[in-house]
């Protein structure tokens, strides 16, 4: 066997993709000569290294997962969104525009949240007065004559 065409078989005889005679030949040239042994000693390390750099990569991915996982367990929907982000779609809220996504998770923060359960009573709370607001009578007459007068 040349040393070019052991080359070219070193990646199916580490498969175990070889047929019995080319294997036995092979592995007669890897014996025989020395450069073509020392190469293939490369290739089976640097396979090995990516084998143990793979594992690595999995068991750091498994571990990241499994803390991803317990911060999550760990903390209630309701703690997801901030007090800060309520604040800012609490009008949105009121008049429906919220997104459902973020209107259970909205609904589950002032459940859980006591200083914003209160911000969102005492706007519902206002939001359902109706304070009637007596008017006074010059109030029309000032605005008709404002309008009126405008246009002329």
């Amino acid at each position: 066997m040349e040393c070019t065409q052991f080359e070219g078989l070193i990646s199916d005889y580490l498969d175990c993709g070889l047929a019995r005679p080319v294997r036995r030949n092979f592995c007669e040239h890897l014996l025989a000569c020395r450069p073509c042994h020392l190469l293939f000693n490369d290739v089976r390390e640097a396979i090995d290294s990516c084998h143990h750099l793979r594992e690595s990569q999995m068991r750091e991915i498994a571990l990241f997962a499994e803390v991803e996982q317990r911060i999550i367990n760990a903390t209630t929907a309701g703690e997801m969104l901030s007090c800060r982000t309520l604040d800012a779609l609490i009008s949105d809220y009121f008049e429906g525009l919220i997104n459902s996504t973020y209107e259970s998770l909205f609904t589950e923060h002032f459940a859980a949240c006591e200083s914003c359960r209160h911000l969102v009573e005492g706007v519902r709370s206002s939001l359902e007065e109706q304070e009637a607001v007596e008017v006074p009578e010059e109030l029309y007459d000032r605005i008709l004559a404002a309008t009126v007068g405008a246009r002329r």
